[in-house]
């Protein structure tokens, strides 16, 4: 139990990680969709190496029905696609607002493959799954109330108040596409894809993802890299996918599988998450000095706590 309570907190403050390197992005003008490109390439050539080293990952696993492998390959194609703009929606709202809140209003897209389960699949809706998500809502809605920081990103003050609707953007992108990656969870026997096979296919859904935003841009051509940029690129694009390879097969699985050896599988997710968010938020206040009123704060409160009880 102490175990997986230790590797899912670890887990939770390697995905800081994520929101420091979008952060300061957002903050220094370095090329995001950049680092996407790089990060998804290198990710492809990683799971693919894996993929010929181990040889038959799925050896053992039941034969697949063709739906099921089509709706797996597809649904992780369409999470790669979402998560790639839920980096830009993010990256924008970063740019104009509090950056910890932006990534607290962020994660909690975590409401919608719960209303997914509950609506579509019929999984039962339990009080402290409905209390839960009441009080992700109720967290949203006092981000909103919550004033203007002088310290919330460095856009000019005509655009800092547009930062709510992006992280309200990235909120539904980061929602939507974590519906995807459970899709396969609910299919008879969908859930023996292999979870290699599964970042694979999610990291071609980013090269589509790219590939989508450079033609509605027309970037390709002008990347317009300033100098250094490109070393920064590449090292934040390296260090995304160590970060989370790392996390994905050395602490998360594991922690998801001793919790639920002792009996406390439903604690997996809300503490990662949560203690991913705490994270964030106390390196938003220390490191970037940002600062929050009560209403941001008591969303923030909030949210981890409906985070914690909508898994309960």
């Amino acid at each position: 139990m102490a175990t997986g309570i230790l590797f899912a907190v670890l887990t939770g403050i390697s995905w800081i990680w994520v929101g420091v390197v979008v952060s300061y992005a957002a903050r220094n003008r370095v090329n995001i969709p950049y680092i996407q490109l790089f990060q998804t390439l290198t990710g492809i050539l990683i799971s693919v190496i894996v993929l010929c080293t181990m040889g038959m990952l799925m050896k053992d696993a039941p034969e697949l029905s063709a739906r099921t492998k089509w709706i797996t390959a597809c649904s992780m194609i369409a999470f790669g696609i979402l998560n790639y703009f839920m980096f830009l929606a993010m990256g924008a709202a970063m740019r104009r607002g509090p950056n910890g809140i932006v990534w607290a209003v962020v994660q909690a897209g975590i409401l919608f493959p719960f209303l997914m389960g509950i609506l579509v699949f019929h999984v039962e809706p339990t009080p402290s799954r409905i209390g839960g998500m009441l009080l992700i809502v109720g967290s949203v809605i006092l981000f909103g109330l919550g004033k203007e920081t002088k310290a919330a990103g460095n856009a000019p003050e005509t655009r800092k108040n547009c930062w709510y609707l992006f992280a309200l953007l990235g909120m539904l992108l980061c929602g939507l596409n974590q519906c995807c990656a459970n899709l396969p969870s609910y299919l008879n026997n969908g859930e023996s894809v292999g979870s290699v096979y599964r970042a694979c296919l999610s990291q071609v859904g980013m090269l589509c993802g790219w590939l989508i935003g450079v033609a509605a841009t027309r970037t390709l051509s002008r990347p317009e890299f300033q100098p250094g940029e490109f070393r920064k690129i590449l090292f934040f694009a390296i260090s995304l996918n160590a970060v989370g390879l790392t996390a994905n097969y050395l602490l998360f699985y594991n922690a998801l599988d001793f919790l639920a050896k002792a009996g406390a599988g439903s604690l997996g997710y809300p503490l990662v998450v949560s203690s991913c968010v705490v994270g964030f938020f106390l390196y938003s206040a220390i490191f970037l000095r940002e600062k929050s009123g009560f209403f941001q704060k008591s969303g923030c409160i909030l949210g981890i706590a409906g985070i914690v009880i909508i898994c309960l």
